[in-house]
């Protein structure tokens, strides 16, 4: 049975509207069946976006991006920002460029499997990462991502944390040498290392 996070679903993508309220902006978003969270923003994600941060100019990576809100967000907070949103899911790509033409048409749009189509650093990486796909894709999504870092970049994980966060703690304090996770809500935190 496929899964959110593999790159084809079966079936017919059936686009529906969804309303979401994160970091102060109003939006309506198409979504649709084998997509993460399809009919609301979940908790995990909209502490990503209202708690992250974000820097004039940075280049952005939403990486996993779903049909694009945090990525979206991220352009609509910082306008000055380069952002790109990627997924493995074709369907995900699909909604997330019909989202970014509506909400924030400076936002790019990359099919890739984590950065196997994905060239240049970032000054932060931002992700959600799929938890039912194993702690070894997990892991090598985090190892991808620092690579393609500037130095003094970040990475921004959200998870919660009796689930398999304090683990990607760890895992990026092996990665980056630290680790902060003050940030945190309802069982969620966000694990920010810097490299």
């Amino acid at each position: 049975m496929p899964h959110y996070y593999d790159a084809t679903q079966e079936g017919e993508l059936r686009p529906f509207r969804i309303r979401v309220r994160a970091r102060g902006f109003d939006l309506e978003l198409w979504s649709g069946t084998g997509v993460f969270s399809k009919k609301e923003l979940d908790a995990g994600t909209r502490l990503l976006i209202d708690e992250c941060v974000l820097g004039p100019g940075w280049r952005v990576h939403d990486l996993g991006c779903g049909i694009g809100v945090v990525g979206i967000v991220a352009k609509l907070a910082q306008p000055s920002c380069e952002v790109l949103c990627s997924d493995v899911s074709e369907r995900a790509v699909e909604l997330t460029r019909r989202n970014a033409r509506e909400c924030a048409p400076g936002v790019r749009v990359a099919l890739s499997d984590g950065y196997a189509r994905i060239d240049g650093k970032f000054d932060t990486v931002l992700l959600n990462p799929p938890y039912v796909a194993g702690r070894e894709a997990v892991f090598s999504l985090l190892a991808q991502a620092h690579a393609h870092l500037e130095d003094g970049g970040m990475l921004q994980v959200v998870a919660r944390h009796a689930k398999g966060g304090e683990m990607i703690g760890r895992r990026l304090v092996e990665l980056f040498g630290n680790c902060d996770d003050s940030r945190k809500k309802g069982g969620f935190r966000i694990y920010l290392a810097r490299k």
